[in-house]
């Protein structure tokens, strides 16, 4: 249960970020590509962050065969630094994968999924359930990609 309380305050307080974010304004079209079209996993392979004032998150993404790994850090102010690891793949638009970060002595795995957007990624937020000690999506097509908070591409 504390795992979960954990989890929902990291989830609300990026969600109360968003409300706050002064680029709300600035909505990011997910591109959507066609079904037959693949990605190229290299073009994702970099550093993405998002900053603002002391709020940070960073996406360092590598490619290991088919999927793209890297550490995911969420550095979010008054609260716990999350760091953790991600690994995902490309389908269509999104890159969709799973985050183990330890948090209070506790390991967590969360299903994380990231829009594909011209200046970077976007993370997607939903109605979430914790399946047999993993928290997913209750339905990855109703995320909501309007939040803000980009995560640009380090050059």
């Amino acid at each position: 249960m504390k795992r979960m309380s954990n989890a929902l305050a990291i989830a609300l307080t990026i969600a109360g970020l968003s409300a706050c974010n002064s680029n709300s304004n600035q909505k990011q079209e997910i591109v959507h590509s066609p079904k037959n079209q693949e990605h190229n996993l290299e073009d994702f392979v970099g550093t993405y962050e998002y900053q603002e004032k002391r709020d940070t998150i960073r996406l360092a993404l590598a490619l290991e065969k088919d999927s793209l790994v890297g550490d995911l850090t969420y550095s979010l102010f008054e609260k716990d630094k999350n760091v953790g690891t991600f690994k995902g793949v490309i389908k269509d638009s999104l890159i969709v994968g799973e985050y183990r970060f330890m948090s209070e002595g506790m390991e967590s795995t969360w299903e994380k999924v990231f829009g594909i957007v011209p200046s970077g990624l976007i993370e997607g937020f939903g109605d979430i359930i914790d399946e047999n000690g993993k928290v997913k999506f209750v339905d990855k097509n109703n995320l909501r990609f309007d939040h803000g908070m980009l995560l640009k591409k380090k050059e």
